[in-house]
């Protein structure tokens, strides 16, 4: 579990601690749980019907739904796992995007692993660090796809050669002087003088919108706890009889 779910779950506890739980509704998998916790002002709503499960409350609303030989019940299901957010996102009827934010910390994680690979190897540029720190200093990264667009466009350091099938060649720190030496400088006619131009060094960041720079929600991150709370509660209040007792009271006229 990472530092940061072990903080969310620490929270959840703490907001919960005493929480006060109502049952509404309890008719086979059809149920309609509340609780308010009054010290932390942390209300909680977890409804059930056939194959899903909704779970609401101070912490946003989020609804389950996964098909199954297991999955009738739903609280059948999560009594047996383990709390799991990455997976459980997956159950969303609305999808694991709907959860997903920009991890601005990851983004920078993978950036300098790449760089630090790069120093380790012996091939990254001079001044390479330097570069890459003003790029993390521009505020456009606060933004995701801004900062995608930033990391895919970064080059430090680039040198290029442009070379002529007749054999004659030569080296360029840029891309349009190299392109130059054979429109211009080396400009020559016939199937003898085709010009090609490559790159032969420097530092890019490759395979930039392949990375997975996003983290669950924190309140759904938050709900997930709260959810595997309030099954516990539930079970233990029908293990001493006392879901009765937590029923709306009947008014009688």
């Amino acid at each position: 579990m990472s530092d940061r779910y072990t903080d969310i779950q620490k929270r959840a506890a703490y907001d919960l601690i005493d929480g006060i739980m109502r049952i509404q509704q309890d008719t086979g998998v059809y149920r309609h749980l509340t609780c308010g916790a009054p010290a932390s002002w942390t209300r909680l709503t977890v409804i059930t019907w056939p194959y899903n499960l909704l779970v609401a409350g101070s912490h946003g609303s989020f609804h389950f739904e996964r098909q199954g030989d297991d999955t009738l019940d739903m609280l059948d299901w999560l009594r047996r796992v383990r709390v799991d957010p990455a997976h459980w996102a997956g159950k969303l009827t609305n999808g694991r995007h709907s959860v997903e934010e920009y991890d601005r910390d990851r983004l920078e994680g993978l950036i300098h692993e790449r760089v630090s690979e790069a120093v380790r190897d012996d091939w990254a540029p001079v001044g390479l660090r330097e570069a890459v720190s003003e790029l993390l200093a521009d505020d456009w990264m606060d933004d995701q796809q801004s900062a995608m667009r930033l990391v895919g466009e970064f080059q430090h350091g680039m040198t290029y050669r442009s070379e002529c099938s007749c054999g004659a060649f030569e080296d360029h720190r840029s891309y349009t002087s190299a392109v130059c030496w054979g429109n211009v400088f080396h400009k020559q006619s016939g199937d003898d003088h085709k010009v090609t131009v490559h790159e032969t060094g420097g530092f890019t960041f490759d395979d930039v919108f392949d990375w997975q720079i996003s983290k669950l929600d924190y309140h759904f991150v938050y709900q997930c706890y709260a959810l595997k709370w309030a099954i516990a509660r539930y079970d233990r209040m029908n293990r001493y009889g006392l879901g009765s007792l937590a029923a709306p009271k009947q008014v009688t006229s």
